[in-house]
């Protein structure tokens, strides 16, 4: 990106590629975002909890206690004719139809309004007319106040495809009276999409196919029931109340069995009461239909159904167009972006993209709970998400961008490890680079007679050998200032200025007994080179070293143009002077009484009495005791 945009429009680029993907990809979802975004509302509706569906719903199932209890007359030492009548067949499914008819004679003695029945009764009954005649004649005396159940198949006639209707015989129809039918099909669950009121299949699926609309059967058994829906039906998703048997259930053998159904605690809850009858045998698992809560049998989803429309509580996705849902996805990821400012620190940018997706889970939440409807909630959280790892990621790098650059600043200075101490907390970086007063040791050590040596070289055409002697020189120096924890400061010809306690101090102490230590080092090291010079036949070195202790100013100091890190001060001319004073003084190695009392009990210390020095008059000056006399070069000081 940094190829093709400068870094500071980068990010709001990336910014404004986030907004306009959440707006896209909510607009029109992938088949993979469908599903995750599902997935997200399942959760939710987890976390709502299970609500309560309507008192006035029941469900009577034909359930496996059912068939067993069916079973249990069967395996009578007496067979058969030990069955009583309303228990026979009820062992095995399909049911005999009478049973049918029983159920909703006892249905309607106890109060119910009406019943749907959630079977398809496809031809006559294969166990004869009479089974067909009994359920008849349950229905006409119900007549008007019983769903029956349909179901829409598509057929395939080689490259033909079609819809047949299958519906009881006309005889049961006829019997149930007009506006009885209704479809049990709802659009098969896939991938990615909700569960669908079974109206989206009757007024949508069905017309768009060139079929003629049926009602679904839970809008056939309201209105048996004299209930209308409370919503747009064709428009909603089912709004599921809990797993398989929320809702007020009931075997039907129990209710088939006069003597159990006449005790029955439950059986003043069908009064006035809305039933649904069906099998729920085995349900469960890969068998059922899919909700939040698992698997849930037909008999569970059309209960669903029903309920939500009896109450209006279906889910409904808003806004319902595209192009809405997109906008509103992207209001809180746009809001983000267009109330981050140049120069707002990360934490108030997390702070805001935090708040900010809180509040989107929140009224999401609220709107499922209050509401039953369904907000745009993945594209936009995780275009949040996406905002707070770019704005992290910013200022990452750019914090990797200043840490390499105050880097590059002070390894022209100090030591690696002091570098690395340092970076350790930027922020103190910046206020060391800004200015700041601290204690420190300077020293200051100069070649003595460079300048007539540079001259005699010079004219005798020795500059490339006198360069390469005096870098030889400087940078034995400077590996052992660095060894001894000391920062350069600056080469001035010749001469080098070291600097100990900056931009790290071990504490006055430790800096003026290392500064010492240095300086008779850097002795050691110059002896060692005059011997090697000494073989080669070149002209030996001879160094004064002066030291002050004491506080000085420290920063980056000059123009925009050309900076430097250094430390400016009484302190600094004191160390230059003592240098100076080497000269005659008759010792290679001066410090100030500061840098003398800091390293008393340390390093031996020997007191060389007042001496004059240039712009501050006579001061008492200190040698260590192993400090000697070198043997000057003839000529001037440098």
């Amino acid at each position: 990106m940094a190829r093709f945009l400068p870094r500071h429009l980068a990010l709001p680029f990336l910014s404004t590629a986030v907004v306009v993907a959440v707006a896209g990809l909510t607009a029109n979802p992938p088949a993979e975002l469908r599903g995750w975004e599902r997935s997200l509302e399942n959760l939710m509706v987890r976390l709502r909890g299970v609500r309560r569906p309507p008192d006035r719903l029941v469900v009577v199932a034909i359930d496996d206690s059912t068939l067993q209890q069916g079973a249990w007359f069967l395996d009578q030492p007496k067979g058969q004719a030990a069955i009583p009548s309303w228990a026979q067949g009820i062992s095995t499914l399909p049911w005999p139809r009478a049973r049918y008819g029983d159920l909703l004679d006892r249905l309607f003695q106890s109060g119910a309004s009406a019943v749907a029945l959630n079977v398809v009764f496809e031809g006559p009954s294969n166990r004869g007319a009479a089974d067909d005649a009994a359920l008849a004649d349950a229905l006409r005396r119900h007549k008007g106040r019983v769903a029956l159940a349909a179901e829409m198949l598509e057929t395939r006639d080689h490259t033909v495809a079609g819809l047949t209707l299958v519906q009881p015989p006309t005889p049961l129809l006829q019997a149930a009276g007009p506006f009885n039918l209704g479809l049990t099909n709802t659009l098969p669950p896939t991938q990615g999409e909700p569960a669908f009121h079974p109206e989206v299949y009757s007024r949508g699926v069905l017309p768009a196919s060139g079929a003629d609309a049926y009602p679904s059967l839970s809008s056939t058994l309201l209105l048996r029931a004299g209930i209308h829906s409370r919503q747009r039906d064709e428009q909603r998703q089912l709004n599921f109340y809990g797993p398989e048997g929320r809702f007020e259930r009931v075997s039907a053998w129990e209710m088939l069995d006069p003597d159990r159904w006449s005790r029955h605690p439950k059986r003043n809850r069908l009064q006035n009461a809305v039933v649904v009858v069906g099998p729920v045998v085995s349900q469960g698992g890969a068998a059922g239909t899919p909700s939040p809560y698992g698997a849930i049998s037909g008999l569970e989803l059309l209960a669903t159904a029903s309920a939500n429309s009896m109450l209006g509580d279906g889910l409904v996705p808003w806004p319902a167009s595209p192009l809405g849902r997109a906008l509103l996805a992207m209001v809180p990821v746009l809001l983000v972006v267009l109330s981050v400012r140049a120069g707002m620190g990360l934490g108030l940018r997390l702070g805001l993209v935090g708040a900010t997706l809180g509040l989107v889970v929140v009224v999401a939440f609220l709107a499922l709970v209050q509401a039953q409807v369904w907000l745009p909630l993945l594209t936009p959280a995780t275009g949040l998400v996406l905002l707070g790892l770019l704005y992290g990621g910013d200022a990452y790098l750019r914090e990797e961008g200043e840490r390499r650059r105050l880097r590059r600043t002070f390894e022209r200075y100090v030591a690696p490890t002091v570098v690395a101490e340092i970076l350790s907390d930027p922020a103190a970086a910046e206020g060391i680079l800004r200015g700041r007063l601290l204690p420190v040791t300077v020293l200051f050590t100069d070649l003595k007679g460079f300048t007539q040596l540079t001259q005699q070289r010079s004219g005798s055409g020795e500059i490339e050998l006198h360069v390469r002697q005096l870098n030889r020189y400087l940078g034995e120096m400077v590996e052992v200032v660095t060894a001894h924890g000391g920062t350069i400061d600056k080469f001035i010809g010749d001469a080098v200025m070291a600097v100990f306690g900056s931009p790290i101090s071990r504490g006055s102490r430790e800096e003026a007994v290392a500064a010492l230590r240095c300086a008779q080092a850097m002795r050691e090291a110059l002896a060692g080179l005059n011997r090697e010079w000494a073989e080669e036949g070149l002209v030996p070195f001879e160094n004064g070293i002066g030291l002050a202790s004491g506080e000085v100013i420290v920063g980056q100091i000059g123009s925009p143009r050309r900076m430097e890190f250094t430390v400016i001060g009484d302190k600094v001319n004191l160390a230059s002077r003592l240098e100076g004073l080497t000269r005659t003084a008759g010792v290679s190695i001066l410090c100030d009484a500061t840098t003398a009392e800091l390293a008393q009990g340390s390093l031996e210390i020997r007191p060389m009495g007042e001496q004059q020095v240039k712009g501050m008059g006579a001061i008492p000056v200190f040698t260590p005791a192993e400090a000697q006399a070198g043997a000057p070069l003839q000529g001037a000081g440098s």
